[in-house]
């Protein structure tokens, strides 16, 4: 018996339906594990076995609570590659990616003594011929009662971002000596499909052609996608034939990966010790006692979400006011709006029925007091001379007539880490468009930068760019920058490319010379697309573009006072979601991985922009310490 899906609002023969409404990732992902695989098993009074391996036990995690697991007759989740106790009387549910690996697991636990009565097994990704053979083949294939591909083989990490779980990706893309790039090519294309496939899209394909391999990587997801429109017709209908799958590699900016970027989620990652999304911390309780906890910063937690985008200056007077107007509203006695984690702690001790609100505001204030400490203690002068570099011009709009001048007193104050040194000379010699042996050595003996760091700086060369002016130049393509009229921090100049990216993507003007289509020509001018309909302060006309190192305009905030018309409007953005029902979808994906002030950037352009949905994933996140460490392992191109 092989079963199928029994969506109601489908007749699909295997998972690529997201069913009627839009759906952020996780919960098409949640609903894919919940309803379509353990609810389409489930019998009252029945209980499973759940085997998962690595990735789709990193998978299910983000999107599913253990109790909804549960609720699904589910006893005990086990891993796929540990030793296992038998359960001979059970059925077990097997969700895995179809690799030699995984199916020998598979062969076997039904080798010889069956640990389960039976098993229904559903494939993250497409199995090849080769293993679908080898396990017919096997004994296990008496005892397989439901097989079916489940198109899931990627992290939904947030509600519009993802990833493939793949930081090797960095450097066996980007490594000239690396082995296995063909698979990884395969790999990354396989995993892409079933994003595609699970969004019930059939995306036109654009990508970055300085690198050979992007293509490849285009080329390959067609062929997928290609495979499953020739099984469900229904994908990429309506207005979802207008949608784009646009692929990147890290060189299309490098300048985002390197930057402080002084907004609270990527602040956070960049300063505090963040690791797998956890936060550790103290927290001083009633009795003046700190007790150390820890936290996973992720959507579940609504105040996370509606701070994470925020610029740190207005993080902390916004949780400030959202805890007093909590207060007031629960007629809580014995606070002020300056309340310390310590008052926050005694609170919780007197009003437990609380606890969860009280702790996630104690939670944010100490994130946020962290930062600005961080900040304060040596961030600030570095932020100032970052955006200089990454723009080529101060904060009144004027270039940057001496940019050494600017970043010598950096390079000499023995005070500043190493690592901070480095992004630094990184952005003055993407300014100044390389420079000579003989002062890239000078820079260095300044600055006192020696061995592996010296490597990060000249391991750009790898995406194509000039470090070494004697060096082999490749012409590069630049995109246009567009023109901002929106009020920024002076220390919060710089846009993310990709934000240009997506908005002209989204008014059909992004350069086919920069990005072209995979086969010459867009779908789009045969069935006709909505130009997109913004609210937000920037141009959207190609041709408005101001130079490419510069991406706002002079109209700066001078300090961190919120202007008098705040950019945030719940019932504008509200509207815009609202609106969202059937239409084309941008999915911009990163070869390399992504920043954290891209995943913003995304969001800003979602929100403004109700005539398109925007997603965006990669290989895997970075922050700029990450961003440096992978750079180290690569092997430069020249020698000095």
């Amino acid at each position: 018996e092989i079963r199928t899906c029994k969506c109601q609002n489908c007749s699909y023969g295997l998972f690529f339906c997201v069913v009627g409404e839009k759906m952020a990732l996780k919960a098409v992902v949640s609903k894919r594990v919940l309803d379509d695989i353990l609810g389409l098993l489930f019998k009252e009074g029945s209980w499973k076995v759940l085997v998962l391996d690595g990735l789709s036990t990193r998978i299910i995690s983000a999107c599913c609570k253990m109790h909804e697991v549960m609720s699904k007759g589910i006893t005990i989740v086990e891993a796929l590659d540990k030793k296992r106790q038998p359960f001979a009387a059970l059925e077990a549910i097997y969700i895995m990616v179809p690799s030699d690996e995984s199916i020998g697991h598979l062969i076997g636990d039904f080798h010889k003594q069956s640990l389960y009565r039976a098993a229904h097994v559903f494939f993250i990704a497409k199995c090849s011929a080769t293993l679908f053979s080898k396990l017919g083949a096997s004994s296990a294939a008496k005892k397989i009662v439901t097989l079916q591909e489940a198109n899931m083989a990627f992290l939904p990490y947030e509600s519009n971002v993802f990833t493939l779980d793949n930081p090797q990706a960095f450097d066996r893309f980007y490594s000239p000596t690396s082995q296995g790039k063909s698979e990884l090519v395969e790999k990354i294309a396989e995993q892409l499909s079933t994003v595609c496939a699970m969004l019930g899209e059939f995306p036109t394909i654009r990508y970055r052609d300085e690198l050979v391999k992007t293509q490849e990587i285009a080329d390959a997801v067609q062929t997928k996608l290609n495979d499953y429109k020739s099984q469900k017709k229904e994908l990429g209908q309506g207005a979802k034939q207008n949608s784009e799958l646009i692929i990147l590699d890290r060189g299309f900016d490098v300048v985002s990966p390197i930057l402080h970027e002084l907004t609270f989620q990527a602040m956070v990652y960049d300063l505090l010790l963040v690791k797998n999304d956890v936060y550790r911390y103290y927290s001083s309780t009633a009795g003046g006692e700190r007790k150390e906890k820890e936290v996973i910063l992720d959507e579940n937690d609504n105040l996370w979400g509606d701070l994470r985008h925020k610029h740190i200056a207005e993080v902390s007077k916004q949780v400030n006011e959202l805890f007093q107007e909590f207060t007031t509203k629960k007629k809580l006695k014995g606070t002020d709006k300056d309340a310390s984690i310590k008052d926050m702690g005694r609170m919780i001790k007197k009003m437990p029925q609380y606890q969860k609100e009280l702790s996630q505001y104690a939670l944010h204030v100490t994130l946020a007091s962290e930062c600005m400490q961080k900040y304060r203690g040596g961030v600030n002068p570095l932020c100032i001379v970052e955006q200089d570099m990454a723009l080529g011009t101060n904060a009144q709009g004027e270039r940057i007539s001496d940019p050494l001048k600017e970043v010598m007193p950096v390079l000499f104050d023995r005070q500043i880490q190493a690592a901070d040194k480095v992004r630094i000379l990184m952005l003055y010699i993407l300014l100044k468009g390389g420079v000579s042996r003989a002062d890239f050595i000078k820079l260095m003996e300044h600055a006192e930068i020696h061995g592996d760091d010296r490597k990060v700086i000249l391991n750009l060369m790898h995406f194509g760019l000039t470090v070494i002016t004697e060096a082999k130049k490749s012409v590069k393509r630049t995109l246009k920058r567009k023109t901002r009229t929106e009020e920024r921090y002076e220390v919060s100049r710089w846009v993310p490319l990709i934000q240009d990216i997506i908005e002209y993507a989204a008014t059909g003007a992004l350069d086919q010379s920069y990005c072209p289509y995979l086969g010459g020509k867009s779908r789009m001018s045969s069935v006709g697309g909505a130009a997109a309909s913004w609210s937000s302060g920037s141009s959207t006309s190609a041709a408005s573009g101001a130079s490419s190192s510069g991406s706002s305009s002079v109209r700066q905030r001078w300090n961190w006072v919120p202007s008098s018309q705040p950019q945030k409007s719940d019932s504008k953005e509200a509207s815009v979601q609202k609106a969202k029902k059937d239409v084309p979808t941008i999915i911009i994906f990163i070869v390399g991985g992504m920043t954290y002030s891209e995943i913003r950037a995304i969001y800003e352009v979602s929100s403004a922009c109700s005539t398109h949905e925007f997603i965006i994933g990669s290989t895997h996140i970075i922050t700029p310490t990450e961003f440096i460490n992978q750079l180290k392992v690569l092997n430069p191109l020249t020698d000095l």
